[in-house]
């Protein structure tokens, strides 16, 4: 099945409770290393990449408020040819701000951009790539280490990125994991 922006949310929708079942999978399996794990991940996550154009989904744009540090506002606003200052009153919101998405932890203390979709996107592309924040240029962030200890965030990337989705499910089939869902004719091992 084709995986792309349009329905990935209902497809992550369909394995949702099969994700969760991974992430308890992972947590209590002995048959990889924490380092053997994040291996596989970054294998697969490279072969999932390699047939996906980003560009043509941009949901992380259209759904997401990234973090910005003080240094990518100063070299966003540059860019813009704005102050500081004004960079911040038209783009970000700051910490702790009404409205704050729930995606983001109470205690964060960076500013956001504001708005959904981003005001940098541009069709679907970023109108400041060379100057984006650390937040985009991780996104989604299947190449950090200790991938175990990161799944419930994993798992609600499913919902917004094809990349995340299909790394999922490519480690439900490589993994010894016994299914829940009922879309399948037998379980699966």
């Amino acid at each position: 099945m084709d995986v792309n922006a349009k329905n990935v949310e209902a497809l992550a929708k369909q394995e949702h409770d099969d994700n969760h079942a991974l992430r308890q999978h992972l947590k209590e399996q002995d048959r990889l290393s924490e380092q053997e794990l994040d291996q596989l991940v970054f294998d697969i996550t490279r072969r999932v990449w390699a047939g996906i154009d980003c560009t043509t989904c941009a949901n992380c744009c259209k759904e997401l408020t990234p973090g910005v540090t003080d240094e990518e506002a100063q070299r966003l606003a540059a860019r813009l040819g704005l102050s500081v200052e004004d960079f911040r009153g038209q783009y970000l919101k700051a910490p702790g701000s009404p409205g704050e998405d729930s995606e983001h932890d109470a205690d964060d203390a960076r500013w956001r951009i504001r708005g959904k979709p981003c005001p940098f996107l541009e069709g679907n592309r970023c109108s400041v790539y060379e100057d984006r924040p650390t937040d985009c240029r991780g996104y989604p962030y299947l190449c950090e280490p200790e991938f175990s200890r990161r799944t419930l965030g994993m798992i609600e990337r499913t919902f917004t990125c094809p990349v995340v989705y299909r790394v999922f499910e490519e480690l439900k089939a490589e993994l010894p994991f016994r299914r829940r869902s009922r879309r399948w004719e037998s379980w699966q091992w």
